[in-house]
């Protein structure tokens, strides 16, 4: 065939297109943009949620650098009213080949608003995604927890974030409390990962934080820092320096969360003072806050189930601080199984403690020899299927939930600030 005849029917058949999808009610803007697809996108944020949003994809064609968006609602034209803004592009190995990580961040963005937005070479454009900023001063919001995700494959965390959002479609945002993927320096798992997770995350934000699988070679060995981690995820950079994107905290409505590493046993010898960089800084930043509820996560729980995974150390470094500041709440992976500790402080069982919990497997792996320990009021194993929970914050009350895939309730409990006595207060 000749150059000439196949330019002639490679222009026929998007005429054929731009036809079709005319007739069905799109526009010649839609039928251009059904041309180029980048993968993997994702939403975080770097920045306060109500005015940005921080933009991420993954593409090998170079073009595929600008991002536009508009307000949402009917009489929204992009090509009238759409912002477009270029895109920093980060080149991250992958396998001999080149993978272009590409990041935008939207600034200046109306509270409580939703857009739409598309990237593109500035011709062609991607099908039309949808994000909602935070509201002002919004003290109802609920937000999804997830256990490690590490898997074999990725249909298993599929079925879990999916199901969650179904579920749950008003949540704001999610968090995942490390061992994303099983090796943290496999470009392919994290392609699976994130694939897995389109249709989420692209419409609402994930805050994740690093486990220790976020640390590993395809051959086992100590990666720091997590460079396909910190590549992929544009978080706040308010972290002490080392650690930046590692460990970070966000406020969204009446909340501060506060994002930790708690990898010393990888990463000591790369940053040997890591523990003692985030307690001073986690010193500074709970000191610093004035949000009625203070929530942490981090991926080795400080109070275990394992009995060989003890995690003094993590302990000694967090836990004087989160008593004498009050943080209502602490998340945790690692273990994967689902434990709720009494109210503590100091160790020891008290009204106005912490509560920490340990939040189960959203992936494939969990572990048959495991058991409660004496702080423990609420202990579960997830081997038969995976699990996540659910947040609810509403003014001084706060309530979580956990749930099987299946959306079997597992356990539900709240804390109000407004009662002075808060031991025992399990069930809603």
């Amino acid at each position: 065939m000749s150059r000439k005849r196949s330019l002639w029917k490679f222009g026929f058949t998007m005429l054929l297109l731009a036809i079709i999808i005319i007739a069905a009610g799109g526009s010649v803007e839609t039928a251009r943009s059904a041309q180029v697809d980048p993968a993997y996108i994702a939403l975080t944020w770097s920045d306060d949620p109500k005015t940005t949003q921080a933009i991420t994809w993954q593409t090998t064609d170079p073009a595929l650098d600008q991002i536009q968006y508009i307000l949402a609602g009917v009489g929204n034209d992009f090509s009238v009213t759409g912002k477009t803004i270029p895109a920093e592009r980060e080149y991250i190995p992958d396998n001999g080949d080149t993978m272009a990580v590409y990041s935008a961040r939207l600034t200046g963005l109306k509270p409580g608003t939703r857009y739409s937005y598309r990237i593109g070479n500035g011709e062609t454009w991607s099908e039309v995604h949808f994000f909602k900023t935070a509201a002002e001063n919004v003290t109802q919001f609920k937000f999804l927890v997830f256990g490690d995700s590490q898997s074999t494959a990725y249909d298993t965390w599929h079925k879990t974030l999916q199901r969650a959002y179904q579920a749950h479609p008003e949540a704001a945002f999610f968090t995942n409390v490390g061992d994303l993927v099983d090796v943290g320096q496999n470009v392919k798992e994290w392609q699976d990962w994130f694939a897995a997770s389109q249709g989420v995350i692209d419409t609402i934000p994930a805050m994740p934080l690093t486990g220790n699988h976020e640390m590993y070679t395809p051959v086992w060995k100590v990666n720091a820092p997590p460079a396909l981690f910190t590549a992929q995820f544009q978080l706040p950079r308010n972290g002490p320096e080392g650690l930046k994107e590692q460990v970070y905290s966000f406020d969204y409505g009446n909340v501060h969360f506060v994002m930790l590493d708690s990898q010393e046993r990888e990463e000591k010898q790369f940053i040997p003072d890591m523990l003692d960089k985030q307690r001073e800084w986690l010193e500074q930043d709970l000191a610093r806050t004035d949000k009625p509820w203070k929530l942490v996560f981090l991926h080795r729980p400080p109070y275990h189930s394992k009995s060989a995974t003890s995690n003094d150390r993590i302990r000694e470094a967090f836990v004087p601080l989160l008593d004498k500041y009050h943080a209502d709440m602490v998340f945790s992976g690692h273990e994967h199984v689902y434990a709720r500790t009494y109210p503590l402080s100091a160790g020891s069982i008290a009204s106005q403690g912490t509560v920490y919990i340990t939040t189960g497997r959203s992936g494939t792996k969990y572990y048959n020899q495991a058991e409660a320990n004496g702080w423990d009021e609420v202990f579960y194993n997830p081997i038969d299927q995976p699990n996540y929970l659910t947040v609810q914050v509403n003014g001084d009350t706060l309530a979580v939930k956990a749930w099987r895939q299946d959306g079997e309730l597992i356990d539900e409990w709240h804390v109000d600030k407004s009662d002075p006595v808060r031991l025992g207060m399990a069930a809603n």
